[in-house]
């Protein structure tokens, strides 16, 4: 892998909390920075499939409030439970073509969800935001 090497100023209160967390991990402070820089990477349009890369580029042009709002957003119950029985009606061998086509559909739509709802989570931290954990309720805290 080729290496570049950068000179960045920081203030002193975040290179001593580096070297702090190079000290606690017994890690390099060169290796705390990469990986502290390739954490907080904004997510690229690369990265995901080509098929959802002109929906994901809408979403950079988005305010926070809008980016939050489809953070929070969640799938109807029904559509839900619903692919949850064609789930379990395909393991147990038991979909027609037509559930098979409608799971398909379904897991598409899911996955489609997931993706935007992570891009903006990728999104809000880049500009800054604190990420609920999963025992947290979805609230706008900025850092």
């Amino acid at each position: 892998m080729a290496v570049q090497t950068v000179k960045v100023k920081l203030p002193s209160a975040l290179y001593r909390r580096l070297e702090r967390v190079a000290e606690v991990t017994r890690q390099s402070l060169d290796t705390v920075l990469l990986q502290t820089i390739r954490g907080n990477l904004p997510p690229l349009l690369e990265d995901v499939p080509p098929s959802m890369r002109a929906e994901l580029r809408a979403l950079l042009k988005l305010d926070d409030d809008a980016l939050w709002a489809i953070a929070r957003s969640s799938v109807a119950p029904q559509q839900w439970r619903r692919h949850q029985r064609l789930l379990r009606k395909n393991t147990a061998g038991t979909l027609s073509a037509r559930e098979q086509s409608e799971l398909e559909k379904s897991r598409a739509e899911l996955d489609r969800h997931v993706l935007r709802k992570s891009f903006a989570l990728a999104l809000l931290k880049w500009r800054g935001y604190t990420l609920p954990t999963l025992s947290e309720p979805t609230k706008n805290v900025a850092a």
